[in-house]
């Protein structure tokens, strides 16, 4: 039954999609100009060449290159700084007014600054991925600290349990979901940032793409750009829902086997 389901939402939505390419496509110049809004075909053509002559694959190589990079660097950092914060509660009270401006300000502000210290080429993208990583993963961290059953504590400590063995066996496990979370939804954070940067001043990428064909008005390469940047999106978030299914099932398997 639930395949029943998931075939006619996957049929309509391929029907709403068509129906929008048609559209796009035969609708006459005076409604849909295609000197601005280019067509379907042509950038299909376009796409065919970009594969044909290995320009995507280069491109989509740079894209992903500073995305997992700064991804992994920002995760990383992320995740040490808000267990430190959450294990000190007093450097965290002091320093919160720094963190909160620090992440209030605009990413798109911070990466014009990045190239003039970094440059155009692949450096500044990996920081400015990092950057915003950095942040959802503090947070996510300090926050799964904070979410730990204070009570579940207060027994602990009553019972005689040390600094280490709290943070060891309640505090970090406890975390965990809140991490894992953080490292779900940053990852599309990660390719966000990666092609903002890119767009704001590369020589090379995804969003060096957009903004070449830009600058030369040519719509038919800016909206193929823009639909590799789509499709990927759509893989991330597909990806992203099947490592949590994949998550769910091995956690009910193994409740059951706890159980039996």
């Amino acid at each position: 039954m639930r395949t029943d389901k998931a075939a006619a939402k996957a049929l309509i939505r391929a029907a709403i999609v068509l129906a929008l390419l048609l559209a796009w496509e035969f609708l006459p110049d005076t409604i849909l100009p295609t000197a601005w809004l280019s067509r379907p075909s042509q950038i299909a053509t376009t796409l065919g060449h970009w594969i044909g002559d290995g320009t995507l694959w280069f491109h989509l190589q740079v894209t992903f290159a500073a995305m997992l990079s700064g991804y992994v660097v920002g995760a990383a950092i992320g995740v040490a700084a808000g267990l430190l914060l959450g294990l000190l509660p007093m450097v965290e009270k002091v320093l919160s007014p720094f963190i909160v401006a620090l992440y209030s300000l605009p990413k798109i502000a911070i990466a014009p600054l990045l190239v003039v210290l970094f440059g155009i080429g692949i450096e500044s993208k990996i920081i400015l991925v990092a950057i915003t990583v950095f942040f959802m993963m503090m947070f996510s961290a300090l926050d799964g600290l904070r979410d730990v059953d204070r009570d579940l504590l207060g027994m602990l400590r009553l019972m005689g349990a040390s600094r280490l063995e709290v943070v060891r066996k309640v505090l970090l496990p406890g975390s965990l979901a809140w991490i894992y979370n953080g490292l779900r939804v940053s990852i599309r954070l990660a390719f966000t940032a990666a092609i903002l940067g890119e767009i704001i001043s590369s020589n090379r990428g995804i969003g060096y793409l957009v903004e070449y064909s830009a600058v030369k008005y040519d719509a038919t390469g800016v909206f193929s750009a823009i639909a590799v940047v789509v499709i990927l999106s759509v893989l991330i978030t597909e990806l992203i829902s099947l490592a949590e299914n994949a998550n769910a099932r091995w956690r009910n398997s193994g409740n059951l086997l706890r159980a039996r």
